[in-house]
């Protein structure tokens, strides 16, 4: 029996004449200027669900040099979203060289939410070595042909680089929110003295029930995304957090995780308010370990549908908030459906909408 990735070899070349003609017109360089191989059909193979040798090799790559990842997320992705989802490395044929990734997650509405399945595509990195007319093509067969499209209706966050390709892809470059970034090092950070958090509870993520936190979810993004934000939450490496008012209702959670690299991310960062929203944080940030050298920035993303999109952050900083816009959610039908009030900080943008 042939591997998946022989046959998708054998189906490329009957199927993509377009690409053919793609890689045979165009002069292709390094990204220091040096003339490369083009990409042909014939020398390229394309991976579903890699095994551990091959992400070994693109982790001793673009995998260790990506400030917010880690090897272990591609783990808890295929663990927590299972069977609706799909990794796709692009690989030099005979080699380990692994020269694009790819990945696609279906995302299913709540039995309760009157919507079609969307999916997802994130984890998108082309080797700068090979960023021309030929990989963009292969990128396309690829989103296509192999990412066990189950809808019609493709989401991404597609960074301006990107827009003509999305466009080409789908006849369109219409989006929903436009994401913002910001960076601060840490000594731009400080912990606010004076905040009013009377009547806020917080505690640790590992300590309440799952469906306080899957449910206060659910009110902002009503697709199953139960055990991805429970393994976000109660991340090894992070300090999530989930709020409750003196009722004992649930107004909030989010979390700070610390990757190898130091990069501090706070995704996600959901409330009822802004007053709920900077609570959380300041709870993070007193068992943030300052005094660890290996501590490198914090980095805080946010949409352009929050009002104040980044002004709750202020009585953190040292220095006037700063932001700058990296990318759009795009889509191929209709957008998901999100309720934007509660989002202060987003999930992180290459697996989810928001």
């Amino acid at each position: 029996m042939l591997s998946n990735s022989l046959l998708l070899g054998r189906r490329l070349l009957k199927t993509a004449p377009e690409f053919s003609a793609a890689i045979r017109t165009a002069t292709y360089l390094t990204a220091d200027g040096k003339p490369r191989g083009q990409l042909f059909r014939r020398n390229l193979e394309i991976v579903i669900d890699p095994n551990e040798k091959l992400i070994d090799a693109f982790m001793d790559g673009y995998g260790k040099q990506r400030l917010n990842f880690r090897r272990e997320d591609i783990a808890m992705w295929r663990e927590t979203f299972k069977d609706n989802y799909r990794l796709v490395f692009t690989v030099l044929k005979g080699t380990n060289t692994v020269i694009a990734t790819t990945h696609a997650i279906t995302f299913n509405p709540l039995p309760n939410h009157k919507d079609t399945p969307h999916q997802y595509l994130g984890f998108y990195w082309i080797h700068p070595d090979y960023r021309g007319v030929d990989s963009m093509r292969m990128t396309e067969y690829i989103v296509k042909k192999n990412s066990k499209c189950v809808s019609d209706n493709a989401i991404a966050q597609s960074f301006p680089t990107s827009f003509k390709l999305w466009q080409k892809m789908f006849g369109h470059k219409n989006y929903g929110h436009i994401q913002s970034v910001s960076y601060y090092e840490m000594n731009e950070m400080k912990v606010p003295e004076d905040l009013d958090t009377s009547g806020i509870i917080i505690k640790n993520a590992k300590d309440v029930p799952d469906k306080d936190i899957v449910d206060y979810d659910n009110t902002v993004f009503p697709y199953e995304r139960s055990k991805y934000v429970l393994a976000i939450l109660r991340s090894p490496i992070g300090f999530g957090k989930v709020a409750y008012d003196t009722s004992g209702k649930v107004i909030g959670f989010g979390t700070v995780i610390i990757y190898p690299s130091g990069e501090c991310v706070l995704s996600p960062l959901y409330a009822d308010d802004q007053r709920v929203a900077q609570a959380i944080f300041k709870n993070i940030l007193e068992q943030i370990p300052w005094d660890d050298k290996k501590l490198l920035r914090f980095h805080v993303r946010s949409v352009d549908k929050i009002e104040k999109q980044f002004e709750w952050i202020q009585p953190f900083l040292k220095c006037p908030v700063r932001k700058e816009a990296s990318a759009f959610l795009t889509y191929q039908s209709h957008l998901p459906t999100i309720h934007y009030q509660k989002v202060f900080v987003n999930f992180p943008y290459t697996n989810c909408a928001i």
